[in-house]
């Protein structure tokens, strides 16, 4: 191992500690994260130096580590940089550089540090594990038995990583679910099979697409290929499609699959692969296109010098349901053409389809060779036929002691009859060899068929109408008949719709019909299905060809046997629908702990939700769909129909199962196609059922995959108080929640909200046709998202900047994004591919625009000029000149003759992008432009500013039309809806707001964002608003719906109960204190007076007057009862943090940034002494029980006990290695308790002024408080237990009927009870007896009254 590797990883993690303390120094948030990061850090880094150590002791140069140790070394060290890179504060958020008003900010997630945690955790143990082996072998020469334990390490982990993609585990040519189809028989072929072993030794063209109408042999041919690739090595994967067959039916597994055989075909290549997987640890719930990118195309990439060659086989690819799928798909194939580290192709089969002819014709034809098997010369054909006849004859002849059989003439009969096609030759030979029949027999009915007709398949269907008759009714009477033609259309009608294979016992199941019905329906078949020996292994067709003549009333005209789709579809949905009300119930795998997760049903789901169950969950809405409108209604789609009722009744325990199932997604999906059936306005009832459970499922899709018990206690809860699924639902409501916190009235304008970005998201563009969401961020990524589901679908990375804008051409086939790199990059945004890079501006790009005709994008830079780009060929049209600040901002009028822009220099220039002159400048005030947009009509521009306003402006006379005001920060984002008649403006104030076009009103707005909003965009169809933050989120937002909550108008930063426990004081950063009814929930009383947030409240002993503290440097005394302001207290010269009433009422305490603490008099309002000795900001204060002493808990990490009565200092209690933010005196006034940024409580005594004891809690908290008997200390995290003196940090205790907050989860002890969303999570909590109170991020405040006894786990 290079020992400079080990050196960077030991200067990068120092340099990560320095910059993870400048955040411990300065951020006051997210402290708990910080110091839990930084300890982690810490230890990677004293391991590090450990390995560096070893490294370059005298003895290393026989280190026996191993190679993958030394790539492991490598990652390491690229981790740590990327860590060092998201801390860096020189790459912050849009506001950080644009406007400096926001202070420095911790820019992890908790999830995103556990991630962290995790990734450094692995590689201290891979550190440590080399450290204890390679000192091994130093001393004992056991080299080989070191290499060999490091690498079964690297091999576990690495078969661990690959377990975690989703596997089509039939789909390769050589399952056990294809063991028995057949390959090219010898002798035929061969000339197509030599081309393809031609092809594959250099893959000239890297895509070999063989193609033909069903029945001519494609899918034989493919195993074939397959087969002979194994068998020389230079298989790389497989996949065969399968209509009808769970996930070989569709794409959701492809990518996954191929990856996981990928793996086998090079130690190297799976290395790469898994570390793919490592790096993007969400990268199967990405889209195709990412998981493509980073599962195929770069593990191969990085194969230089290993020679490999390698197929792909990819069959009937056609029988991929979803057609975008398809497109898709080859539109990924095409990204293999750069691949120069492998001799890598794909050969691929399918039927010529329309989406597969086109997309092959949109390829480039250098990359691509094609074989249509029609177009081998028929004699070909009919050669390799007869062989095939031959072959399977002379075997069946002999299994009968058949001399002479068949005839030559009956040989070249089926050739003939075959049309060429050999699924007609293979049909025919299973029919023949049916056990129960003569083959002579058999052989002759189907040489007495005489078929006529132009269509091609005509003699194919009359083969297939000539088996069933000979199968099903033959010397039956019309009564038997009629009786066995129903059966089998029940059966085989089913069998041929399923989207899912299904075994006998299970579909009879599903059909409430016996199993035997099914095995005698199926029993005479066996020619035209497999139907395997095991009642538990699945029916399956033997060929598409089959389905398709069934289902076609032109092809199949024997009535007996044509499948009416409608009609057997409508009665699958009947019998899916009663299959799960009879089947699905509350807690159906007997989870029991509400917080339980699905992962925990796994071993034994099979058991509770059989696969037929598991069946009629996933596809009951798939069948509806298929029907036409008559037959939905039949199925019961309509007002009180079965679809209602089961709505009604079960939903909630189907989506249970889908979760249980791994399936929510689908349930998303099936919802969607629920609310896209109903045509007209008819069904009113059924429509708004199906439209909250949309609503309800988005908000919700996270916990309900994590923990399916959470639909009946936090889905249900946190849902509106008129959500129709609430309602109906309301009797699901935990009996452990005696009072249900106060939710709005509907559901909030906020659609979703969109959280895979690592960095402020800086712009929001949707595509033309509304069906892809683009974003920008500081992480230097673009995002591509489907906004119907919000599901990622990729993540474009190129830049080494960050992105500032993104922008979609009006044909949707290209997107811009402008960087911090100084460059445009254009991409095309079906494969992710980088189509060219635009290099010229000498600054960081702010924005980019197309013109609408798509000839043009406009581009604006810190260099302070606008450029014109011409897209087709990246060639510079023209640099605009004339701002004098950096632009900010560009866009085309409608009709593309105007090129707005803002800048720094307070203007708008309007500019002729024809010739490049400057037509006009519009003036009005004297701060930043950030944002402009031309409405619909180009009537007027609006323009977004730094003086917090929004202007229009008349492009006809360049006249100020109307200044909008409301936004209280910078106006980052302005966008007209399509229709012109709205206008979004996103804000430093962290909202989004509509405005009425015409009259300027405001209409809405929209809160929800935690910082600065940098973008927002309308969805063509105007029914969705976008908007893009600095909290790294992505909002998808309903512009027609309102919030109804009263409430703060910001965020809550204190809470505290009177002495009574009736009322609750509340302090917000809207300058407010407000009072609030614990038993109801309801608002009594808005206090208005301070000129800044308010950062902390008390009550006075007698419940009589509120003490109040804000960062406008005053404490304000309030009477409980009126309301009223009874006196300010000046004399802080900093914001105050803190306030607490001595015993007796009548001292008032206060601590400030000014680092002292102050004593007022209650009654008069006089300064009685200011108490000085902390050397920074006094967080924290509280009296003793007898009023004797003052505690004050700082910032410089040390708690200070002072005489109330003369202001001396009495001592000074150190220990804690962080601020301390909460202190609180034991019941007898002896004991002192204290809680600290460092993640401790300790335990003081006062006599001797020593730690008793000092519990890890790793949290920061605001509540600290001591039982009534002294033996607990009360958190918000639970009780602490006190025992016996201990100097050394102990874990937290929890009592078993303690109610515990932690990571966004209520425990009941260690029992996760109610799951915490997004707009629920505490800011400021705090709780009295049972009742737990919310500070809410929107300034809004809730109430939850828990029942200890009714939630005990088994009660």
């Amino acid at each position: 191992m290079d020992p400079g590797t080990i050196l960077a990883v030991v200067e990068a993690s120092a340099t990560t500690l320095s910059v993870i303390a400048r955040y411990s120094s300065k951020v006051k948030s997210a402290k708990a994260d910080i110091e839990r990061l930084q300890n982690e850090v810490k230890e990677f880094h004293e391991m590090s130096q450990k390995v560096q150590e070893l490294v370059q002791s005298s003895g290393a140069t026989r280190l026996p580590i191993s190679t993958s140790f030394a790539e492991a070394t490598k990652q390491s060290l690229l981790d740590i940089i990327a860590l060092e890179d998201k801390l860096n504060p020189s790459k912050g958020g849009r506001i950080m550089k644009r406007l400096g008003i926001r202070a420095l900010k911790w820019p992890l997630t908790s999830k995103e540090v556990d991630e962290c945690i995790k990734t450094l955790e692995r590689h201290n143990k891979r550190f440590s594990l080399a450290l204890i082996a390679d000192q091994t072998s130093l001393v004992l020469n056991i080299d080989a038995n070191l290499t060999q334990l490091t690498e079964n390490q690297d091999l576990a982990e690495q078969d661990r990583q690959l377990a975690t993609l989703p596997c089509a585990v039939n789909a390769s040519f050589n399952s056990y679910f294809r063991q028995h189809e057949p390959q090219c028989v010898p002798g035929t072929r061969v000339d197509l099979l030599s081309q393809l072993q031609d092809w594959s030794n250099d893959h000239e063209r890297p895509i070999f697409w063989l193609n033909g109408m069903a029945g001519t042999g494609k899918s034989t041919i493919a195993r074939t290929v397959a087969h002979k690739f194994h068998s020389q090595r230079s298989l790389g994967a497989s996949f065969f499609f399968s209509r009808g067959v769970g996930d070989l039916g569709h794409a959701a597994s492809f990518v996954g699959t191929l990856a996981h055989q990928l793996a086998d075909a090079s130690p190297l290549l799976k290395r790469f692969i898994c570390e793919a997987i490592t790096t993007n640890h969400n990268i199967t719930m990405q889209g195709l296109r990412n998981q493509w990118k980073v599962l195929i195309v770069q593990p191969l990439s990085r194969l230089n010098g290993q020679r490999l060659t390698l197929s792909l086989v990819i069959d009937a690819l056609d029988e991929c349901e979803n057609q975008e799928d398809i497109k898709l798909i080859l539109q990924l194939f095409v990204e293999i053409k750069d691949l120069v580290a492998v001799n890598f192709g794909i050969f691929v089969t399918s039927r010529p389809e329309t989406p597969i002819r086109l997309g092959f014709r949109d390829m480039p034809n250098i990359i691509y060779q094609d074989l249509v098997l029609q177009n081998i010369p028929r004699s070909t054909v009919e050669h390799d036929i007869r062989n095939f006849l031959k072959h399977d004859f002379h075997e069946i002849g002999s299994e009968h002691n058949l001399q002479g059989w068949p005839s030559e003439m009956d040989i070249e009969s089926l050739v003939q009859a075959s049309d060429c096609l050999f699924i007609y030759a293979a049909t025919v030979c299973r029919f023949v060899r049916d056990p129960n029949w003569l083959p002579d027999q058999r052989l002759h009915l189907i040489l007495q068929s005489n078929a006529k007709g132009s269509q091609p398949t005509a003699k194919l269907d009359e083969m297939y109408t000539q088996v069933l008759r000979c199968s099903i009714t033959t010397d039956q009477g019309e009564v038997e008949k009629a009786e066995l033609g129903k059966r089998f259309r029940n059966s085989v009608g089913t069998i041929v719709l399923l989207f899912d294979v299904l075994s006998a016992p299970m579909l009879a199941t599903l059909l409430s019909i016996p199993t035997r019905e099914v095995e005698i329906s199926l029993n005479s078949l066996h020619s035209l299905l497999n139907i395997p020996e095991s009642p538990d292994s699945p029916i399956r067709l033997l060929h598409p060809s089959f389905r398709d003549f069934l289902l076609d009333i032109k092809r199949c005209q024997d009535t007996q046997f044509w499948i009416d789709q409608n009609s057997v579809d409508k009665n699958l949905v009947t019998n899916c629908l009663q299959l799960l009300s009879n089947i699905l119930r509350r807690d159906i795998c007997g989870l029991k702990t509400p917080g339980a997760t699905a992962s925990k049903a796994q071993d034994d789901i099979n058991v509770h939700l059989p696969l037929h169950v598991q069946y009629a969950c996933q596809y009951w809405v798939d069948h509806l769909e298929r029907g036409d409108h008559n037959s939905r209604i039949e199925a019961g789609l309509c007002d009180n129909g079965q679809v209602h009722n089961f709505l009604q009744t079960h939903l909630l325990h189907w989506l249970e199962a889908l979760s249980l199932m791994g399936k929510t997604s689908q349930g998303i999906v099936a919802i969607t196609k629920l609310e896209r059936m109903f045509q007209d306005d008819k069904h009113p009832s059924l429509r708004a059922v199906v439209q909250d459970a949309k609503r309800f499922i988005l908000s919700n899709r996270s916990i309900i995959e994590e923990a399916p018990l959470q639909i009946y206690a936090s889905a249900l809860i946190f849902s509106p108080k008129q959500s129709l699924i609430r309602k109906r639902y309301s009797n699901q409501f935990p009996c452990w929640i005696l009072k249900y916190p106060l939710t709005e009235d509907k559901w909030s304008s906020c659609l979703q909200t969109l959280e895979d970005h690592t960095g402020p998201v800086c712009a929001v563009a949707f595509s033309p046709d509304g069906k892809q969401l683009a974003s920008g961020s500081c992480d230097g990524t673009v995002g591509l998202w489907d906004p119907a589901t919000g599901a990622l679908r990729s993540t474009l990375e190129g830049h080494t900047g960050l992105v500032w804008a993104v922008a979609f051409s009006p044909d949707g086939k290209q997107l811009a994004s402008g960087s911090d790199d100084s460059t445009v990059r254009l991409w095309d945004p079906a494969t992710g591919a980088l189509r060219s890079t635009l290099e010229g501006h000498t600054g960081l790009v702010w924005a980019v625009a197309f013109s609408p005709d798509g000839k043009q994008l406009a581009s604006g830079s810190d260099d302070s000029t606008v450029r014109l780009w011409d897209p087709a060929t990246g060639a510079l049209r023209s640099t605009l000149e004339g701002h004098t600040g950096r632009v900010n901002a560009v866009a085309f009028s409608p009709d593309g003759k105007q090129l707005a822009s803002g800048s720094d220099d307070s203007t708008v220039r309007l500019w002729d992008p024809a010739t490049g002159a400057l037509r006009s400048s519009l003036k009005g005030h004297t701060s930043v432009v950030w944002a402009v947009a031309f409405s619909p009509d180009g009537k007027q521009l609006a323009s977004g500013w730094g003086d917090d306003t929004v202007r229009l402006w008349d492009l006809a006379t360049g006249a100020l039309r109307s200044t909008l005001e409301g936004h209280t920060r910078p106006v980052c984002a302005v966008a007209f809806s399509p229709d012109g008649k709205q206008l979004a403006s996103g804000s430093g104030d962290d909202t989004v707001r509509l405005w009425d076009r015409a009259t300027g009103a405001l209409r809405s707005s929209l809160k929800g964002h935690t910082s600065v909003v940098n973008a927002v965009a309308f969805s063509p169809d105007g029914k969705q608003l976008a908007s893009g933050s600095d909290d790294r989120t992505v909002r998808l937002w309903d512009p027609a719906l309102r919030s109804t909550l009263e409430g703060h108008t910001d965020y809550v930063w204190a809470v505290a109960f009177s002495s009574d426990g009736k009322q609750l004081a509340s302090g917000s950063s809207d300058g407010t204190v407000q009072l609030w009814d614990p038993a109801t929930g309801a608002l009594r009383s808005t206090l208005e007076g301070h000129t800044g947030l308010v950062r902390a409240v008390a009550f006075s002993p007698d419940g009589k007057q509120l003490a109040s503290g804000s960062n406008d440097d005053t404490v304000r005394l309030w009477d409980r009862a009126t309301g009223a302001l009874r006196s300010t207290l000046e004399g802080h010269t900093g914001e105050v943090r803190a306030v607490a009433f001595s015993p007796d009422g009548k001292q008032l305490a206060s601590g400030s940034n000014d680092d002292t603490v102050r004593l007022w008099d209650r009654a008069t309002g006089a300064l009685r002494s200011t108490l000085e000795g902390h050397t920074r900001e006094v967080r924290a204060v509280a009296f003793s029980p007898d009023g004797k002493q003052l505690a004050s808990g700082s910032g410089d990490g040390t708690v200070r006990l002072w005489d109330p009565a003369t202001g001396a200092l009495r001592s000074s209690l150190k220990g804690h290695t962080s601020v301390v933010d909460a202190v609180a005196f034991s019941p007898d006034g002896k004991q002192l308790a204290s809680m600290s940024a460092d993640g401790t409580v300790r335990f003081w005594d006062l006599v001797t002024q020593q730690t008793l004891q000092i519990f890890d809690v790793n949290v920061t908290d605001t509540e600290l408080a001591f039982t009534a008997d002294g033996l607990h200390i009360i958190t918000n995290r639970g009780q602490i237990q006190l025992t016996a003196v201990s100097h050394r940090p102990q874990e937290q205790v929890s009592l078993p009927n303690s109610w515990v907050i932690s990571r966004n989860w209520l425990f009941l002890g260690t029992h996760k009870m109610l799951w915490l969303p997004p707009d629920f999570r505490l800011r400021c909590p705090a709780k009295r007896d049972q009742i737990l109170v919310i500070g809410r991020p929107l300034g809004r405040i809730n109430f939850l009254e828990l029942d200890a006894n009714s939630a005990l786990i088994g009660n």
